[in-house]
């Protein structure tokens, strides 16, 4: 009966004594990266995505690893600093021949404020604002060559050991800058929702595991070149995603397997495949 009573005990002092982030259910989304005031969270995300299935009957397929890495600060309370840089290796292949590259992808910059924060004994719920900036730092084919915009919103809710995370983000491209062919790539929405449950582990307070399931939708406008649409671009896709997390104290290592379970390519593309993440954070 002392075991059965002390749980919620326990399970109250393992929300309280992680870090902000811990809280957070999504794995694919930087922006519930959270560091509290004065600190920094780094993390570390490898994601794999591929593209098969050629409708044109030519054996188009593509796989691409990308090597992400975050940089978050905590400015103020209500103020959070993101730095990220990619890294990515593709593989292409068609007809039988082989093209193989690699290199840097575009700098980014996010900020997110807080806007509402309201904390009770049972619940607690944030909404934020976010603002991201890409910088075309990036090397050869993995660079869009141009300013692009992503302004957004996170949401995130948690009831005892059940948490909850919703964004909401729009690329809007090309604010400064253009691309060397004339080429102008589409807007796109992408809209994200996270579903979690912590468990405790041997009964330890700053330990737990949590199952993850993500559902993620992107809608990427057609890219237009001098005026027009052009008809090979342009996608919708639905993710259902099922992960976990393992946090103790302040270290979290996560992984996710993304399920495309519909999509929409404009044209002859390649439809996308199962991707895959496994991601390490840690708190400074």
């Amino acid at each position: 009966m002392k075991r059965r009573a002390s749980l919620p005990v326990l399970m109250l002092a393992a929300l309280v004594l992680l870090p902000p982030d811990a809280g957070a259910a999504g794995i694919s989304v930087d922006a519930g990266v959270t560091p509290a005031r004065d600190r920094w969270i780094f993390r570390t995300l490898v994601r794999s995505m591929t593209r098969d299935d050629d409708p044109t009957g030519m054996g188009r397929n593509m796989d691409m690893l990308m090597w992400n890495n975050v940089l978050a600060y905590g400015v103020r309370s209500n103020l959070t600093l993101i730095l990220k840089q990619p890294l990515r290796r593709r593989e292409i292949t068609m007809a039988g021949s082989e093209i193989s590259d690699s290199g840097a992808g575009d700098l980014g910059l996010l900020a997110k404020y807080r806007l509402v924060r309201r904390n009770t004994r049972e619940t607690t719920f944030g909404l934020a604002g976010t603002l991201e900036l890409t910088v075309p730092t990036g090397a050869g084919e993995f660079t869009s060559d141009t300013w692009d915009l992503r302004p957004g919103i996170y949401g995130s809710f948690r009831r005892g050991a059940w948490a909850t995370d919703f964004s909401a983000a729009y690329r809007i491209p090309a604010v400064a800058g253009e691309r060397d062919d004339g080429r102008e790539i589409g807007e796109e929405l992408a809209l994200d929702w996270a579903g979690a449950r912590q468990f405790l582990v041997g009964g330890s307070a700053d330990t737990t595991i949590a199952p993850v399931l993500e559902l993620s939708y992107r809608d990427a406008s057609a890219d237009r070149l001098f005026g027009q649409s052009l008809a090979n671009s342009g996608e919708q896709l639905l993710y259902l995603s099922p992960g976990i997390k393992y946090t103790r104290s302040s270290l979290i290592l996560e992984a996710l397997v993304q399920f495309p379970v519909w999509q929409d390519q404009g044209g002859a593309q390649v439809e996308r495949g199962t991707g895959f993440l496994l991601g390490l954070r840690k708190m400074f």
